[in-house]
């Protein structure tokens, strides 16, 4: 009896144990392993299904991997059996990172472990240098001493001064002094030999970089010393050192390295490509750029530059250079073509302009900023999160909001998405090298809840591939200005510039408080009174105008003051200043210059408000000198048309200039 006893809770174990280990899923395949680059998509799939059809396709914010740095971005499942996760920006520089498989890709599954999903590492690509060239520079703008120029280009940004301290130069195999030229950190950085003869020879150089340089932002220091040999040539040759080409959808730059400055002469004249194109040309510091929004990204062309192009130091090109251009795939890129712009006329076609560039399919997101909320999108952003994952979302293993790019559930508090639209890039019209999308499309399902519209077109395969924008749907066009306290708005159609009637202004603070309404009158000009809060007696600095909000019936626009001021300095928008008397002076000289031993007639008017004669009373004058210095001071009494006249002699040893009077 006892032994029965024993065994049956043995075999109750064991069955137990067994029934555990089938509900354990591994990891057959991710590319996040060993180098992956700083951006691109990271693959997990596993030996079995682990979510429905109906989770797929959709960004999730769910945290179902930890990731050591943490690293910002959205999860998709891309299949049954594969998980996507789509960084939001770039990787850290030279950096390794750990990965951890959470339970929380289980929930929906029989499943309750992963194996393999603990023991997960890669790394972005090690420091390197891509490309070293030499030019010949003058040493000093409008000099004749020449000196060689070494640019060295990194795959990161590094810091000079830590690269100066690890760097050897050495020239015919002696150690040559050098001087660094860039200061600050950089992908290229530049350094000049010092103490090298101008001779009609090339001359071997080679540099040395000791290990343990890391780049600006990275973690990882090269563990190897990196070592690069150099030809300088000779300053009395010219020679074609690198070409390179871009392109970004729209135009195709293609840039041509020289071994020394080129002379200010026609360089068009020594350029060619096969097939001919028109295109333009720019000297630049090292050489010249073309460009062109001709360039056909699918074909490759021929660049001859014909010999006997001159450099700025002497150095002639001896023979024709030919050279091929080719474009090759493109990034995929969505930018909006004009992205500060944020007014779009209500009464207008309501067409945007989308630079796509190697994307078929993109998704609209579209959201609406409620009006108390805009100066908080304006100053922290917003960054929507879509209706499918949102409902995708778990309560329990969750770190939604710390892979949601900046935000989390304050996003959804400043607006609410209100469209969404997955849309083939084909379908968009083309205008030039964009595409149109118009914006009357969408239905507003808050028409009652006043506010702007927020935008994001993104990739559907690549979550960093996108751009956004917030747009003001309006008819009205807004102007204002700021007074001592006051707030004058001039409201007037867009569309037609004729001024709005009757449009109820609002004036908010930095501190998101209304400090002051109006209406506009028949002028369309509103002047909204505000009580001026002094910082220093309050003990609070956020009472000041900061953003105008303009409503009628049916119309809605705002101006935030933050991005929409106009730099005055070059105007004179001064204007009239009031003074406690109530009353303007008006002073007339014969002309703006005297000499000394001249005399100066001058007259004076006084008028108040209304235009009226103030009356016999005193006035207190004040002669400067152009430098500034008084030169005399005296009274006088206005005469009954409220005038006075006088003059003043300046003495044989005063200055030539401009005087002041002061009334």
């Amino acid at each position: 009896m006892r032994i029965k006893n024993f065994l049956v809770p043995l075999f109750a174990g064991t069955i137990f144990f067994s029934a555990c280990k089938q509900k354990s899923i591994s990891l057959d395949f991710t590319n996040a392993k060993g180098e992956v680059p700083q951006l691109g998509n990271l693959l997990f799939r596993f030996s079995s299904s682990l979510v429905k059809d109906s989770m797929l396709n959709a960004w999730d914010s769910t945290g179902y991997i930890s990731f050591d740095p943490a690293i910002a971005g959205k999860f998709r499942w891309e299949s049954p059996d594969q998980l996507v996760f789509s960084p939001s920006q770039p990787l850290a520089p030279a950096t390794s990172y750990k990965a951890k498989i959470k339970n929380t890709v289980l929930r929906f599954s029989k499943y309750n472990s992963v194996k393999g999903g603990d023991k997960i590492s890669f790394h972005t690509p090690d420091l390197t240098l891509d490309n070293s060239q030499i030019i010949w520079m003058l040493q000093d703008e409008g000099g004749n001493k020449a000196v060689p120029q070494i640019d060295l280009f990194f795959n990161y940004r590094i810091n000079p001064a830590d690269l100066k301290d690890k760097l050897k130069v050495e020239v015919e195999g002696e150690k040559t002094d050098f001087s660094m030229i860039t200061v600050s950190p950089d992908n290229k950085i530049s350094l000049r030999i010092s103490g090298l003869k101008t001779e009609d020879k090339d001359v071997n150089a080679k540099l040395t970089i000791e290990k343990g340089l890391k780049p600006e932002s990275g973690n990882n220091s090269t563990s190897e010393p990196i070592t690069s040999s150099l030809s300088i040539p000779s300053p009395y040759v010219l020679t074609i050192q690198n070409l390179e080409s871009e392109h970004d959808g729209t135009e195709g730059v293609v840039k041509v390295t020289t071994s020394q400055q080129l002379a200010g002469e026609n360089i068009k004249s020594f350029v060619k490509f096969e097939p001919n194109l028109s295109y333009t040309v720019e000297q630049s510091d090292n050489g010249f750029v073309l460009r062109s929004d001709k360039f056909d990204v699918e074909k490759s062309y021929v660049l001859t530059i014909a010999k006997n192009l001159r450099g700025k130091i002497g150095g002639i090109l001896k023979e024709d250079y030919t050279g091929s251009v080719a474009f090759g795939e493109l990034e995929a890129a969505i930018n909006f073509t004009n992205s500060k712009a944020v007014y779009l006329s209500k009464n207008g076609s309501k067409n945007l302009e989308i630079q796509i560039t190697n994307v078929s399919k993109v998704k609209l997101v579209i959201s609406k900023i409620f009006e108390n909320n805009l100066l908080m999108a304006q100053r922290y952003g917003y960054y929507p999160k879509e209706t499918k994952a949102r409902y995708a979302s778990y309560e329990g293993d969750y770190e939604g909001d710390y892979y949601n790019e900046y935000g989390g559930d304050n996003d959804a508090m400043l607006g609410d998405v209100i469209y969404e639209k997955e849309i083939d890039t084909r379908s968009l019209p083309k205008s030039g090298a964009g595409r149109l999308l118009n914006f009357s499309q969408f239905e507003d399902r808050l028409p009652d809840f006043k506010g702007i519209y927020h935008l994001v077109v993104r990739s559907t395969q690549d979550y960093w591939v996108k751009d956004s924008r917030y747009i003001s749907l309006s008819d009205l066009g807004l102007i204002a200005k700021e007074g001592q306290d006051k707030v004058y708005v001039f409201a007037n159609s867009i569309k037609t510039a004729s001024p709005v009637d009757g449009v109820n202004v609002s004036v908010y603070s930095n501190n998101n408080q209304l400090i002051g309404t109006g209406s506009t009158n028949s002028e369309g000009v509103a002047e909204v009174a505000y009580s001026k809060k002094d910082p220093i007696a309050i003990g609070y600095s956020g009472f000041k105008p900061a953003m105008v909000i303009a409503k009628t019936a049916d119309d809605f626009n705002y101006l935030p003051f933050n991005n929409t001021k106009v730099n005055t300095s070059r105007f004179e928008v001064g204007g009239k200043r009031n003074n406690p008397s109530g009353l303007d002076a008006f002073v007339y000289a014969e002309r703006d210059i005297y000499r000394p031993g001249e005399k100066i007639n001058f007259s004076v008017i006084i008028r108040d408000r209304q235009w009226k004669t103030p009356g016999d009373i005193p006035l207190k004058m004040k002669f400067l000198l152009p430098n500034g210095k008084e030169l005399k001071s005296f009274r006088k009494n206005l005469n009954e048309e409220g005038s006075v006249e006088a003059n003043i002699d300046i003495s044989n040893a005063a200055i030539t200039g401009s005087y002041t009077l002061e009334v």
